[in-house]
């Protein structure tokens, strides 16, 4: 007979006092907020307009997680493909160009050239001056591709989607697959391609590739792999909700698409064809594989531009469609999944920007606990974030990161989503208000790490945070000191920590 002696463990006690103070303190939050003796006087009905836009704020927040919980639980497993053999038909591959290098171009033909695309014809279409389009012409000629060559148009106005519906009417193909110049296609690109339906959209999926590693970089290829693809487009394809196809990587029938009208002539070309899709009673479908790779920007300015576009075009987006979504002929839940899938990114930011407005004026107010219910949906927030934290967890694992790598690398897009949002709020309201912006194309490889880091906006941020905290020390109100620090110090490490480049030997 073997004694075990197991340790006396001591359960420190919690005195009653304490606990008594506890729950008076929350017991008075059930009046109104417990504020800090030296708060300034606040009108009763600014504070409750403050406090009631702070709380629908928290509801929205949770709302956004909620539904990348939905997602993240169905996107574990990846899917079978399940389609029809696809169809012996003529195949266009359509790349749109502009200001690329001829060696650029070179590079995409050839990864074609190297795929079993048997028959495929490969349009390079250009918007670049007749000289650099002589280049382009040349530098494709010269690889002797069969079916492969370079168009320019005679007149290139518009956007990237009327340069597509140009080459669209000059391709010979029955499926027109449109491809970036910097996309990285799976080895059964025109395989899975001529799977597309009579009235569908095919899209092959998103990852990132980065060729030079920098801190914003590696943070968009985390993004990009686990909360784009495995979340956004493989979760939403098992639980049969509606997805949209991205710019690189869309195949379509030649007839649908003059069906639908074609690209619009905006920077929303992709989610726009995708509404367009589901307005004339087809439908965007997933086709499940190794996804196409789309290059990240590796510089922080290019990034920050990439960024404000694709803020400007869900704006955009939900301003033109807003109304249609829900008319569309499929069950509420997926209605309610296409506005989601459109309004995400003007919702996150404005929400974002918000609560960082919010959260200076509570500060300036002295509040230190709200009133219990908006306690209760702060805790609500925090746990929800660590769920979502948890599902992105059990896919990264499997990749060799550790739960709190995961959650770091988490809390730094949350981080930069809180510097730039003042930034975006202003694209989501251009959206909004449907003006036309001026399309950036973003700078590849080294370029883009060259391309800047901070500008006028952060140094004029970083300035107008440091001045509100020095004002917030005269003050001596602790929650308005300790509320502007925090949006401080988050803005300085963003600055110096993930928007810088790597050392000179790295970038090269």
């Amino acid at each position: 007979m073997v004694n075990i002696t197991l340790p006396n463990i001591t359960i420190p006690q919690i005195s009653p006092d304490v606990l008594n103070d506890t729950l008076r303190i929350l017991n008075k939050t059930r009046q109104g907020p417990v504020t800090v003796p030296n708060a300034p006087a606040i009108p009763p009905w600014l504070e409750n307009a403050l406090l009631t836009i702070y709380l629908a704020l928290l509801a929205l927040s949770i709302l956004l997680i909620a539904h990348y919980i939905y997602y993240a639980r169905h996107s574990s497993r990846q899917p079978p493909d399940l389609r029809a053999d696809p169809a012996d038909a003529p195949l266009s591959i359509i790349i749109p160009v502009k200001n690329e290098s001829p060696e650029t171009v070179a590079q995409a033909v050839k990864r074609l050239a190297a795929l079993n695309c048997p028959d495929a014809e490969i349009i390079v279409v250009s918007d670049d001056p007749p000289d650099a389009f002589e280049e382009i012409r040349k530098a494709v000629e010269s690889l002797a591709v069969p079916n492969a060559k370079a168009l320019r148009r005679p007149q290139p106005v518009g956007y990237k989607g009327v340069a597509l519906n140009w080459a669209a009417e000059r391709a010979r193909g029955e499926i027109l697959l449109f491809l970036d110049v910097d996309s990285v296609p799976p080895p059964d690109l025109c395989h899975r391609a001529r799977a597309v339906g009579e009235r569908e959209i095919l899209f092959l999926g998103w990852d990132g590739y980065a060729p030079v590693k920098t801190p914003i970089a590696t943070l968009q290829l985390f993004l990009y792999k686990y909360l784009l693809f495995h979340v956004a487009i493989v979760g939403r394809h098992n639980t049969g909700h509606p997805i949209f196809a991205l710019g690189s990587g869309i195949a379509v029938r030649k007839k649908f698409l003059q069906e639908m009208g074609g690209f619009c002539n905006c920077t929303a070309d992709d989610y726009d064809i995708s509404m367009k899709a589901y307005l004339h009673g087809g439908r965007v479908v997933y086709s499940p594989g190794v996804p196409v790779y789309v290059e990240v920007p590796g510089g922080y300015a290019a990034f920050k531009k990439q960024y404000a576009r694709w803020t400007y075009n869900s704006a955009y987006l939900l301003a033109a469609y807003g109304l249609k979504i829900f008319r569309l002929w499929m069950p509420l839940p997926h209605r309610i999944s296409v506005f989601l899938n459109v309004a995400t990114h003007p919702l996150m930011i404005m929400t974002t920007f918000a609560i960082m407005l919010s959260g200076l004026a509570m500060g300036y107010m002295g509040i230190l606990l709200p009133p219990l219910h908006i306690l209760i949906l702060q805790l609500a927030l925090g746990i929800a974030a660590l769920v979502q934290v948890y599902y992105v967890y059990k896919l990264a694992r499997r990749d060799g990161h550790s739960f709190v790598a995961v959650a770091g690398k988490l809390a730094k897009s949350a981080a930069l989503l809180l510097v730039l949002s003042p930034y975006l709020a202003f694209y989501v309201v251009l959206g909004t208000l449907r003006r036309r912006i001026r399309w950036h194309i973003t700078p590849k490889g080294l370029a883009s790490v060259l391309s800047g880091r901070a500008g006028p906006y952060e140094i004029g941020l970083a300035a107008a945070l440091g001045a509100l905290f020095a004002y917030a020390l005269t003050t001596a109100n602790p929650v308005f000191i300790t509320n502007t620090a925090f949006l401080l110090a988050a803005t300085l490490y963003v600055l110096t920590k993930i928007t810088s480049p790597p050392p000179r030997s790295d970038a090269t």
